[in-house]
């Protein structure tokens, strides 16, 4: 039998307290863990007790749930996720129970490598957003690109069109000229025998 020492739990209101919600917000929290098969430590009136693992984890919840704006059901199955099976079971509090040192040294352990995860899957939803962000940025950009380069074709177009319409009706104008000119130079152009007229 491994050497055992009382591991510290906490009362609903404690734990309130400590996470800053009302009782009826733990209550939903712990209702919800519980269907997914969490076992709090309960006591002899079946009143649950919370130990330092409890208290990660529903802060954990907390700040999916309230900061995250996650659905309760979605924040659960983050949060036991992150947990070994093992770990979803608690047991009857005695008068006399008691957790080894070693297990709550692994506890620790375990509860600041939960929080680790957190923490970078929190980043790494971070980096998604922004992913996706730059991801739509780039499509408007690409639409826009495709808009200019439509309006650039249309005006290359219409400038084409424009400047060979001009060279015609120069042209024509030039032949008008030249047609006038000669028609004024004919009509101004005397017979020698009508000089004397």
């Amino acid at each position: 039998m491994s050497q055992q020492v009382n591991e510290m739990v906490y009362l609903g209101g404690e734990v309130t307290k400590s996470l800053g919600i009302a009782r009826s917000s733990l209550t939903k929290y712990c209702i919800a863990l519980e269907n997914k098969d969490y076992k709090f430590i309960r006591g002899s009136n079946n009143s649950r007790a919370f130990r330092s693992k409890d208290l990660v984890l529903l802060q954990r919840m907390k700040d999916l749930v309230q900061d995250k704006g996650m659905t309760m059901e979605t924040a659960v199955n983050v949060v036991l996720s992150m947990l070994p099976e093992e770990e979803r079971t608690g047991a009857v509090l005695g008068e006399n129970k008691v957790i080894s040192s070693e297990a709550t040294s692994k506890e620790q352990e375990e509860n600041t490598q939960i929080s680790l995860l957190i923490d970078k899957l929190e980043y790494l939803d971070e980096i998604s957003d922004r992913l996706n962000s730059m991801e739509k940025e780039l499509k408007d950009i690409k639409v826009q690109n495709k808009i200019l380069q439509d309006q650039n074709d249309e005006l290359k177009t219409t400038v084409e069109t424009s400047s060979s319409k001009r060279d015609e009706n120069l042209l024509s104008l030039i032949r008008e000229v030249q047609d006038t000119k000669k028609m004024i130079a004919a009509s101004q152009e005397k017979k020698w025998w009508e000089f004397w007229k």
